[in-house]
């Protein structure tokens, strides 16, 4: 090469020439750097379109499959009322025609007016055999105006049986010890507040004074 060319070479170098350069090489990497972060962007955006699926561990998946059987319920007891009468037996066999009731009224036929009934009406033949219901002691032996001819018998715990429209001369007396079954009187027509019903039993149950329902504590 001439000494011209060289120097022409050297002042192009020397000269604007190299700034050209230095710009056309910034300009390539800058072109690289663009198509780089687009492919990276491009990546990332499949990316976040597909869905995300997380893999369970294998403990998970076998106690997934295998799912153990439930304790089975424990077997409620069913606990049974207490006796308040013990050895309770039915005092007559017949038909219960007037039911207890203290909290209606109910129309008497033989009084011709409405009132309580605190105990039940057993409807029999006339001297069937009355039987105390519980083990006890003879109270009283009466005769009432309206109720006729009653015993009264007390049994434990504050508890007191009453037997009316009895017959007259009942087989009991006061103070005497009696057993469940025990016969204290016959089925009579006495009871002059009842006179309608025919021979009968009016039986009525008090616990420390107070009249209850006779019928859930008689057994049959």
């Amino acid at each position: 090469m001439s000494r011209m060319n060289r120097d022409k070479s050297r002042s192009f170098f020397g000269g604007r020439g190299f700034y050209i350069a230095l710009v056309l090489c910034l300009a390539a990497i800058g072109v690289a750097g663009y198509f780089t972060l687009m492919q990276q962007a491009q990546v990332a955006e499949e990316g976040r379109d597909k869905p995300v699926v997380q893999q369970e561990p294998v403990e998970n998946i076998q106690h997934a499959q295998v799912k153990p059987e439930p304790d089975p319920e424990p077997v409620q007891e069913t606990i049974q009322p207490q006796e308040l009468l013990p050895q309770v037996c039915s005092p007559l066999d017949g038909t219960t025609v007037t039911v207890f009731s203290v909290t209606e009224l109910m129309y008497d036929e033989t009084m011709a007016d409405w009132r309580t009934h605190d105990g039940v009406d057993i409807k029999a033949e006339e001297g069937d055999a009355v039987k105390t219901a519980a083990a006890g002691t003879v109270k009283e032996v009466r005769y009432d105006d309206l109720m006729g001819v009653t015993v009264v018998i007390s049994h434990a715990d504050g508890y007191e049986t009453q037997y009316s429209s009895l017959q007259q001369e009942p087989p009991v007396e006061q103070g005497k010890k009696v057993m469940a079954g025990d016969i204290i009187g016959r089925v009579g027509s006495t009871a002059a507040a009842e006179g309608d019903v025919g021979p009968h039993l009016h039986f009525s149950v008090s616990k420390e004074g107070k009249v209850v329902d006779p019928s859930e504590y008689i057994k049959s």
